[in-house]
């Protein structure tokens, strides 16, 4: 099939790699625009920038509609109209009504596979704790158990994980900053969790360890040739441990454990559970997850109550 991609479009993605968006981000937006170019085409015959400044409320619907006919995934749907959104916002183009669609997608209702059993990560922690016989695994274990329980326990996403820098930790008075989304959480670290996190630390040499009060990341990138922490020249800190990297171990820890596919999803979603259980309000909720309403959490709430008509 022949590529559209016209030149205004084009303009665009040179605009974003100017701004400095990652080579993943630009292939991404390259090829969510694509298909609503090809969508274009076939439905005005053309894809000039009048005919796209001439869209009318009505066709953006007729797109929208096209894409429910897909049946794409929920976060696929909302990442195409979410593209969508910000190059027609670029070219000074009123989207109208199709800003509110992503909204209106009904999300599928959880199930216990969106989350993580008790026994499961029992299962996922004693597996964890043990030697596999691979050097570069065994040597990463409290850092691996602590990056887990952050995500578990309390509902850390990757990104938040990736983001921690030692002027966040206080390991004396066992809190961690987190401020990924310009909202600092302030949050307690359980004895146990913390000491994870601090034998892991102690295990670095010390002319690669993180330093305390300072920009370095809490968790460091690992070279499993080597069985050594990356150091950042340039930047004269550790190297972070990237969210692909954090995604991939537990990816991994779990196949180790034998256990279905468990992401770092699974975790958060059980730490939201947890917190909803506890009758904690939504508010307090959606604040403590830095979710974007309380429209958020309706699914675990009606999880919560189909689980409690079971029992």
């Amino acid at each position: 099939m022949q590529r559209i991609f016209p030149d205004y479009a084009k303009n665009y993605i040179e605009l974003l790699k100017e701004k400095g968006r990652k080579r993943s981000t630009i292939k991404q937006y390259l090829s969510d625009l694509e298909k609503f170019f090809y969508w274009m085409n076939d439905f005005k015959g053309t894809i000039d920038l009048n005919t796209l400044r001439s869209l009318s409320g009505q066709d953006l619907e007729a797109y929208v509609n096209y894409l429910y006919n897909l049946k794409l995934s929920d976060a696929t749907f909302r990442r195409l109209i979410s593209v969508l959104n910000r190059f027609l916002k670029y070219l000074n183009i009123n989207p109208g009504a199709i800003l509110d669609k992503p909204r209106e997608r009904p999300l599928r209702s959880l199930n216990s596979y969106d989350f993580i059993s008790d026994d499961e990560m029992e299962q996922l922690l004693t597996s964890m704790k043990k030697s596999n016989g691979s050097t570069a695994r065994d040597y990463l274990i409290d850092r691996n158990l602590g990056i887990v329980c952050l995500a578990r326990y309390y509902g850390l996403t990757p990104k938040d994980i990736s983001l921690i820098t030692m002027r966040s930790v206080n390991l004396a008075q066992k809190t961690i900053e987190v401020n990924t989304s310009g909202s600092p959480l302030m949050i307690e670290i359980e004895d146990q969790h913390l000491q994870y996190i601090r034998d892991y630390r102690n295990s670095i040499e010390e002319s690669l360890r993180p330093r305390l009060r300072t920009k370095d990341p809490l968790f460091v990138s690992f070279f499993n040739p080597t069985c050594r922490f990356h150091f950042d020249y340039a930047e004269g800190i550790p190297k972070a441990l990237s969210i692909r990297g954090i995604q991939e171990m537990i990816k991994d820890e779990v196949r180790l454990a034998g256990l279905r596919k468990i992401s770092a999803k699974n975790l958060r979603n059980s730490c939201i559970i947890d917190q909803l259980s506890s009758n904690l309000s939504n508010e307090s909720v959606v604040s403590y997850f830095r979710l974007s309403d309380s429209f958020s959490i309706r699914r675990y709430n009606e999880y919560l109550k189909t689980k409690k008509v079971k029992n």
